[in-house]
This record gives C-alpha cells, sequence and structure tokens, in this order.
C-alpha cells in the first residue's frame, strides 16, 4: 500500500492511499475517519482492483475545510481526485457519510462513478435529526473517545483500533465532525435516490444505523442490489473486512450486469 497527494481544483491537497492495478474502486470513509479505515481490506480489494482510499476534505492528512461543506462539495472532491489521477471512471464505494457521498455521485456524476456501494447510510428525516441532534452534537464535541465507547460501536476493539479511532477523529476535529453531520441533515438523500443516473447498490449491518431504511433502499435500488450482513453494525470493513470485501465485489459484479 503505497499513499500519495494531489493538488485538486477547488478542494485544496487530497490525500489518498492506493494498492492494486485493477480497474479503479475508490473507498469513502465515515465521519471523523480517515482512508486507513480501510486498511483491513486493501489487501484483499488489491487482488482485483486498484483500490484507492481517499481522505476527505477536512480529514485524516487533506487539507483542513475553513468553510461549511456540502454533501454535493465532498462529491465534487471525489470527482477531482479522479481527474488529478487521470481517471475516467471508477465504482466507489462508502460508509456513513461515504455513502451519503456515493447517493450524491449516481445523482450527479453517474457517468464518472459508477456503480456506487452505499453502506450504512441512515436516512433521517427532519424530526428524526431534531431528536438525535442533541446527542450527535455530544458525540462529536469530544474527538478522544474511551475504549468502552469504541467497543459499543464495533464487534470488537483493539488497542490498535482505538488508537486510530482516536488520531483520526483528533485529526478530523469536533467543528469539521459536527459540520459534517450538518451536511448529511441538509442533503435530501431520500429524495435523490430516486434520481440514480447510475447503478447502485447498497449494504446494510444486520447491527447497524442503516436497518430500519432497508425497505427504503430495496424500492429504490432493488432487492437483489441490498446485502444485509450479519455480525456488523455501522462499520463492516472493521467488523467484518472479509465479508465486507466479498459483499462490495458481488454486488459491484451485480450492477456491471
Amino acid at each position: 500500500m503505497k499513499d500519495g497527494f494531489v493538488q485538486s481544483a477547488s478542494h485544496g491537497c487530497i490525500h489518498y492511499v492506493e494498492a492494486g492495478s485493477g480497474k479503479p474502486l475508490v473507498l469513502l470513509h465515515s465521519n471523523g475517519a480517515s482512508a486507513l479505515q480501510y486498511r483491513f481490506t486493501m489487501e484483499e480489494f488489491a487482488k482485483t482492483w486498484r483500490v484507492i482510499a481517499m481522505d476527505m476534505p477536512g480529514h485524516g492528512d487533506s487539507d483542513p475545510i475553513t468553510r461549511h461543506y456540502s454533501i454535493e462539495m465532498y462529491a465534487e472532491s471525489v470527482v477531482q481526485l479522479l481527474d488529478c489521477l487521470k481517471i475516467d471512471h471508477a465504482a466507489v464505494a462508502g460508509d456513513s457519510v461515504g455513502g451519503s457521498i456515493c447517493i450524491a455521485l449516481a445523482r450527479d456524476h453517474a457517468h464518472r462513478t459508477q456503480p456506487v456501494v452505499i453502506s450504512e447510510c441512515p436516512l433521517r428525516n427532519e424530526k428524526d435529526w431534531l431528536n438525535t441532534w442533541p446527542r450527535i452534537e455530544a458525540s462529536y464535541s469530544e474527538p478522544t473517545q474511551s475504549m468502552d465507547e469504541v467497543k459499543s460501536r464495533l464487534r470488537e476493539a483493539t488497542p490498535e483500533i482505538l488508537a486510530r479511532w482516536n488520531i483520526d477523529r483528533r485529526k478530523a476535529g469536533a467543528w469539521a465532525m459536527i459540520d459534517v453531520m450538518r451536511a448529511m441533515r441538509e442533503f435530501d438523500a431520500i429524495g435523490a435516490l430516486k434520481q440514480f443516473k447510475g447503478p447502485a447498490t447498497v449494504i446494510i449491518g444486520a447491527k447497524g444505523n442503516a436497518l430500519n431504511n432497508r425497505a427504503v433502499y430495496e424500492e429504490a435500488v432493488g432487492k437483489n442490489n441490498v446485502a444485509v450482513l450479519d455480525g456488523c453494525g455501522h462499520f463492516p470493513m472493521l467488523d467484518d473486512p472479509a465479508l465486507f470485501v466479498k459483499e462490495v465485489n458481488r454486488l459491484i459484479a451485480g450492477a456491471a450486469k
């Protein structure tokens, strides 16, 4: 696995890691994480793909953000990364906010990014957001989390996972992480699901945040394009890396038919 930096047209310096030499697959991490959230999947993905995991603007080693970013702006940063790497077209998989970005890509940039794999992206209405916002602010206002807090979100949390988790959250910082949640709140993901211009697939953790949205996703992309991963929560790439890779590969292959 190697890493690199590119200077994008309007989203600053973007950091990424990559491995493999096949067709391109871009991986988008969740809020407060980084490209290294996919470190346990890169080797297996690289057997099939040129796999590229990017740091979202404001995260990891990409440039910090100094203004509010919308989901559409994050989606544009993915396209600009492809431009910098001279990639005409790539499959894209993203988790949580990465899934929101995939929804925007399928609606606005399907000629560059398809199919997409929307992983563990909860769909909330404004009432849901109002009810959960105090908890969201409390969760992201303090970047460093305890082992018990991380254990509550993962199948298994090791000291290495905890260290990486907190390094990434501290790099992003409270303001950027809460701003990501604001972007997700503003984004009409349910409406965008009805405006796809390219094939899309969905991964849901059986113990995850998006399970209640299964019927909505099945209506939007078809039951055969939705996979529910047993034993996984909101972060399937950490809970069961091998299963995550297997299902991403299967869903993309099916969507390409």
